[in-house]
């Protein structure tokens, strides 16, 4: 498979590298979160079965991270900046792992490094089949409806243009193409690195919501772990705070990497 990739921006010593969460796609940065970003080189990607990145089912996380890293090559991005939001981030903490030598500094966004048993991996597995079950057959009207008024999203009732604005672009998506992307690189899919944390030796900025109890947790304990992790939250927001108040959200990377690089 290849990833589908999209970069802007002047050729600079640092490539950022943006990852998108479930069910998003490199459109997902574009606007108020990367203007503030035009000076260095942005590498937006699909995550595999989103956008543009067809899966054909049969790909391990490992091959489908190594040909990123092949395609980010081409591209001479050799000192790369991760940053991801949830499953993006997710995705981006095993790129990192399987190429150290490639990441530079990593921000996550409402991100986690994964279920700690194989139980918990399981019960995943079991949940994600029966959430793409539930999309086949409701259609994506009802599903987004569902999936938005979830606890976790509680604050994006909110941003009524923006909440409008996720359900046409998420519905563009394939629902078979959603279940491989589970299947490969969902939380039930990929092993934990929790116990790998304390070897994350690079510049760390973890995020999220004040209103996102779950990941405020998550976050927390993550920077205990991380040898050189700062964390910063926006408030009045849940899990998908970056595109809630996109401009808060960049203000704090940016000043993550003007002291950074």
């Amino acid at each position: 498979m290849k990833w589908h990739i999209q970069s802007a921006g002047p050729k600079s010593d640092y490539q950022l590298v943006w990852f998108h969460g479930f069910m998003g796609s490199s459109k997902d940065w574009l606007g108020e979160i990367s203007s503030p970003f035009s000076d260095y080189t942005n590498i937006y990607v699909d995550l595999p079965g989103h956008g543009q990145s067809r899966l054909m089912g049969t790909e391990t996380y490992q091959a489908l991270l190594t040909g990123l890293k092949d395609q980010l090559l081409q591209l001479n991005a050799k000192k790369t900046v991760l940053i991801g939001y949830s499953m993006g981030g997710r995705v981006a903490l095993h790129f990192q792992h399987l190429f150290p030598e490639w990441v530079h500094a990593f921000v996550g966004l409402s991100t986690a490094p994964g279920l700690r048993s194989q139980e918990e991996r399981e019960q995943r597995q079991a949940a994600d089949e029966g959430l793409i079950h539930k999309l086949r057959e409701q259609g994506f009207e009802k599903f987004l409806q569902l999936w938005y008024g979830l606890p976790l999203f509680h604050t994006i009732k909110n941003h009524p243009e923006l909440l409008r604005s996720l359900t046409q672009s998420r519905a563009n998506n394939d629902p078979e193409q959603l279940g491989l992307a589970l299947k490969a690189l969902g939380n039930g899919a990929l092993p934990s690195l929790w116990p790998n944390l304390e070897q994350l030796n690079i510049p760390t900025l973890l995020g999220c919501g004040s209103e996102d109890s779950k990941y405020g947790k998550i976050t927390d304990e993550m920077q205990l772990q991380l040898p050189l992790a700062e964390t910063f939250t926006i408030s009045g927001a849940s899990h998908a705070f970056h595109l809630e108040k996109p401009l808060e959200t960049a203000a704090a990377i940016r000043h993550f990497l003007s002291n950074t690089i």
